[in-house]
């Protein structure tokens, strides 16, 4: 057949079969539609333990949908300085979508227990502390701070007399925290990001108690027994499967009712009638408020069996501000941690996670620090406090002051602050440097959720 022949036939017979194929409907083939990521993201499913959704301690802007409740359980173990405090933070946390883009968030925490590796009563004693200042021969005038503590738990005991490698257990209950939350702006309403704000405060369920000798020490955790509130500005911009968020918050602390009590006292003469004693002045004990700074990052790292798995990783920096007490060694603790979790395959309602986190500061560790409680020649002063391992000590110098009209505050730590020889034999707070120790600064944290309502 000629070259033409072929060309009639393309025209006439093969293009309009080629043109009505065409118009025919595409068939497509069946695939199983993809998950959406956005219904178990876990910025969007979680419940803080600090209050309202996100992931764990960094906050989403957005908030559950009206009439959405979700529950939670966590643990959180983390460290902080001066001192090595070990901190375990148990708690449980709900939430409840309202209307018009607002979150309602509660927490609670029945326990909070409480390490204290590394305290050193002696030389900085744990507050409140009765301090007695001699102005004889010279007046004992000391610099530097008065206290070692960590703002978190102010009156934190410490027994020398059970000293162990991990320190002295404590727990107690923490607080209660209820607060809300509001979303300004969302991707999901096709803006650039999502942007909220959060309001909370702290209500505290634990009552201070003061320098309790050994074993009731274990019976509290050294918290203000202060009400605490604060704020935050949250913001979150996904991309791709992953989601950051990141927020800056403010917490303002309630200061303590006890902190440093003096009296100044004349050792010129050891008569009981000449023997002067000032008027007791009290000098509360002032915390740092708190800055906060909380980013993290999270997406889909595989599916398997009908769940996705997520990786979670975080960054978390507290910085002490404005007025407070000098502290030895004030540490504003950074923290970095990643983990994953993912939701039950058979019920999508309900997702676990861990993470492992690790405190970035070292806290001086290694550096020399020694008592600002010792005299112009290099002689330490008295520690008569009840914690001391001294029992004889204490009721000597008690007696001592007492039967000269000093008067003690109950429950306190207890230093004399002279520099007249007389008192030599009395001398104990060690004034040789010693190395500051901070350790045990790897940690884990473990969390679950439960969402009541909505498609998962």
């Amino acid at each position: 057949m000629s070259r033409f022949w072929w060309i009639l036939l393309a025209v006439f017979v093969l293009n309009p079969i080629l043109l009505a194929a065409q118009a025919l409907p595409a068939t497509s083939v069946q695939k199983r539609p993809p998950e959406d990521v956005s219904l178990n993201r876990p910025t969007r499913f979680n419940i803080t333990p600090l209050g309202g959704t996100g992931l764990v301690q960094a906050i989403s802007p957005y908030s559950l949908p009206a009439g959405e409740g979700a529950v939670g359980a966590s643990v959180l173990n983390f460290d902080r300085d001066p001192g090595d405090i070990d901190f375990f933070q148990y708690g449980f946390q709900g939430a409840v979508g309202l209307p018009k883009r607002t979150e309602f968030f509660v927490r609670v925490m029945p326990w909070f227990r409480v390490n204290s590796a590394n305290l050193d009563p002696l030389r900085f004693p744990v507050p409140p502390l009765d301090l007695f200042v001699d102005t004889y021969p010279t007046p004992a005038t000391r610099s530097g701070p008065k206290f070692l503590f960590t703002p978190a738990v102010p009156y934190k005991t410490y027994n020398p007399a059970n000293l162990t490698e991990t320190g002295a257990f404590s727990s107690g209950s923490g607080d209660s925290v209820f607060g809300a939350k509001f979303n300004l702006l969302s991707e999901d309403r096709g803006n650039a990001f999502g942007l909220g704000v959060r309001g909370f405060i702290e209500v505290p369920t634990e009552t201070p108690l003061y320098n309790v000798p050994y074993p009731g020490f274990r019976n509290l955790a050294g918290v203000s027994g202060k009400v605490n509130y604060g704020g935050d500005l949250l913001f979150a911009r996904t991309w791709k499967a992953g989601e950051l968020v990141a927020n800056l918050g403010y917490k303002q602390t309630g200061n303590p009712d006890r902190g440093l009590r003096i009296q100044m006292v004349d050792s010129s003469q050891t008569d009981p009638d000449k023997f002067l004693i000032g008027d007791p002045i009290n000098i509360p004990l002032l915390l740092s408020n708190e800055l906060r700074i909380s980013t993290g990052w999270s997406m889909p790292i595989f599916h398997w069996y009908k769940s996705y798995w997520w990786l979670i990783t975080e960054f978390n920096h507290t910085h002490f501000v404005g007025s407070h007490t000098p502290t030895e060694r004030l540490v504003h603790p950074a923290e970095v941690s990643a983990g994953i979790q993912s939701n039950f395959p058979w019920y999508r309602n309900v997702s676990v996670g861990g993470m492992w986190q690790l405190v970035l500061n070292d806290g001086g560790k290694g550096q020399d620090r020694s008592t600002a409680f010792k005299t112009p020649d290099g002689r330490g002063d008295i520690n008569f406090g009840e914690l001391m391992n001294n029992p004889q000590l204490t009721a000597d110098v008690e007696s001592f002051l007492q039967s000269r009209g000093a008067s003690f505050s109950e429950a306190s730590s207890k230093v004399f602050s002279t520099n007249n020889p007389a008192f030599d034999a009395w001398r104990n707070i060690t004034v040789a440097p010693g190395k500051i120790q901070s350790q045990g600064h790897t940690n884990a944290l473990a969390f679950v959720t439960w969402r009541i309502g909505g498609r998962h």
